[in-house]
């Protein structure tokens, strides 16, 4: 177990909901710090001024549903663990599209809200321990004869498509059905960056940024040019200045 404790978000339009849930956390040993949301825009709102390890997140809420928030959340730079909590089984299986540790029916158990915290905690504990991967690291993707493996170090940029990500190698590029967030979490850190909600490059890979009229851009090594989104830009500069 990491030593640092979590802080968790509970977003749920209905009050009583919240209060239950809450309750089920303040039993938790690991959680540090319990912050509440009463409706979509007002979680998404809180996750920029103060992002939370994990977000305890209800699906049906009348100003922006559970997915729209999960989608919005793979874009922010500090995405937080999905932990759905609903009545409704039926979102079950569009939930782990969003990499959701777990979907959890109401009225939430205590000890499967426990379980899904534990495999929380587990997976930061793998990520400290791989924190420093070798250059050589490697993933498997699929093309049309079956799957390959490639090195993370050979990708130029990741861009999202649709539901994929197109991994951008030269003279090649592979599609990943995985979200931009956890798959940045499997690769080498400090090896890619965000320039855009969609995009991510190799920092080696970056030649130049540029601006042309109101538009900012980075050069990278085969001459692509991609747009820095306004988000990043403050990111981007500070990671290349001299």
């Amino acid at each position: 177990m990491t030593d640092k404790k979590l802080h968790i978000l509970i977003v749920d339009d209905e009050p009583l909901a919240r209060r239950r849930i809450k309750s089920l956390c303040d039993r938790m040993r690991d959680i540090d710090r319990i912050t509440v949301a009463s409706g979509g825009q007002e979680a998404l709102d809180m996750m920029v001024e103060d992002p939370p390890e994990i977000v305890l997140l209800d699906i049906d809420m009348p100003d922006i549903t559970g997915m729209d928030v999960a989608e919005r959340c793979q874009y922010l730079e500090n995405a937080p663990e999905i932990i759905f909590t609903t009545a409704h089984s039926r979102y079950a299986v569009a939930a782990f599209r969003f990499d959701a540790t777990d979907y959890l029916l109401k009225p939430v158990k205590e000890d499967l809200l426990k379980e899904a915290l534990g495999r929380v905690l587990q997976k930061r504990q793998r990520d400290m321990n791989h924190l420093q991967q070798p250059a050589d690291h490697r993933l498997w993707v699929q093309d049309g004869n079956g799957a390959v493996q490639i090195r993370s170090a050979d990708i130029g940029w990741i861009s999202a498509d649709r539901d994929y990500m197109r991994l951008c190698l030269p003279g090649h590029n592979y599609l990943v059905h995985e979200s931009m967030g956890s798959l940045l979490k499997r690769l080498p850190d400090g090896m890619f960056m965000r320039v855009h909600r969609s995009t991510a490059v190799r920092r080696d890979f970056v030649r130049d940024i540029r601006r042309k009229g109101r538009r900012k851009f980075i050069v990278l090594g085969d001459d692509t040019e991609l747009t820095i989104g306004p988000s990043h830009l403050k990111d981007v500069l500070a990671v290349f200045a001299d």
